[in-house]
């Protein structure tokens, strides 16, 4: 029986995308129309070439893979991580200088490396212990104190890196990571689905991970049973954060190599995360594949720019779309459970 039951859930959440993926493309065929644009052209480009290059859809996904992974954890425990921007923030930043500094003071590669790596998975995990913190034992909405750090974060590491680590050559940009100390893109990628790997055995196997799902699902019923409601947010939001912040520096070690003045290449990621946790149900594998789908998409989309001169806004739009109506069978799950527990 509960064989049977998976297998009729899978089908469920089959016919559900599939249904939703038709609804996003009748949506996305008429803004085309509407805009001017040819819909079968469009959005065949934006398949065809998205998901032809491997190497690129490997390298684009990493930071979005762990702000996915970032906003699922919490998710399962009942809160809402909107802090996967500052948390990659931080990370990224933190893996590049202690990078950066190793480097210069060894002239050991592989230990500036892992040095930047573990550093920015701490720093990304402080700022989500933060968050954890004040929602737990001060009772401060966690959304309220993200946004706040979102903005700080933001601000102070750009301070950090016009006032202290801007590059000699190339004003506009932060130090360079050392050309040696540069990890492969495939290795980034395969770091990545590693910590997803892990993170589902860990929620799915072991009994923090239960601890979370069941404070999630009925937080009461969590706390009747003995379980210390306080000890699990903090601790999903560390884990959550410590993710993100890896995966931030995974990005600025395997992908860009250095922070630019505005962080162009950074901005935004962590809130394309909360989509992607929710199109991959906030299930690890499912947002691994969720973080595959969504760069394939950008990068097509850029190429419907360049074929079709389309404006940016209007590829985004598309994208958009087709996310919001994949994910929208799942997020309205979860806001019908929340109601139904109060």
């Amino acid at each position: 029986m509960p064989e049977a039951s998976n297998y009729m859930r899978i089908v469920k959440v089959i016919i559900e995308e599939a249904v939703s993926l038709l609804v996003g493309f009748a949506v996305a065929v008429i803004i085309l129309l509407f805009s001017g644009y040819e819909p079968l052209s469009v959005i065949s480009i934006l398949f065809s070439e998205g998901f032809r290059n491997t190497e690129v859809l490997m390298k684009q996904s990493i930071p979005v893979i762990a702000a996915g992974l970032a906003f699922s954890i919490p998710a399962l425990a009942g809160l809402f991580n909107i802090g996967g921007e500052s948390q990659l923030y931080i990370g990224a930043f933190t893996g590049l200088v202690s990078t950066y500094i190793i480097y210069n003071a060894t002239g050991q590669p592989v230990l500036s490396s892992v040095t930047g790596l573990v550093s920015g998975a701490l720093a990304g995990g402080s700022w989500g212990f933060i968050i954890g913190y004040l929602r737990a034992r001060r009772s401060v909405n966690e959304v309220v104190v993200a946004i706040m750090m979102n903005w700080a974060t933001y601000y102070l590491v750009l301070y950090l890196i016009v006032s202290r680590f801007t590059d000699p050559i190339y004003s506009h940009m932060s130090v360079f990571v050392p050309a040696s100390s540069r990890i492969p893109n495939i290795l980034g990628f395969i770091v990545i689905v590693g910590v997803a790997v892990l993170t589902y055995i860990v929620l799915r196997y072991s009994s923090l991970g239960y601890s979370i799902r069941v404070a999630g699902l009925n937080p009461k019923a969590a706390v009747y049973a003995g379980f210390n409601l306080e000890k699990i947010f903090i601790t999903a939001m560390s884990i959550s954060g410590a993710i993100a912040g890896l995966g931030g520096a995974l990005f600025v070690l395997s992908v860009i190599y250095s922070i630019d003045t505005t962080m162009s290449a950074i901005y935004g990621l962590g809130f394309l995360g909360i989509g992607i946790g929710l199109l991959g149900r906030n299930n690890p594998i499912g947002v691994v594949l969720a973080g595959l789908f969504i760069s394939g998409l950008q990068f097509g989309g850029q190429w419907v720019e360049l074929r079709t001169g389309a404006p940016p806004y209007l590829t985004d739009v598309v994208i958009g779309i087709i996310v919001i109506a994949l994910s929208a069978t799942y997020t309205y799950e979860l806001l019908v459970s929340k109601l139904r527990r109060g």
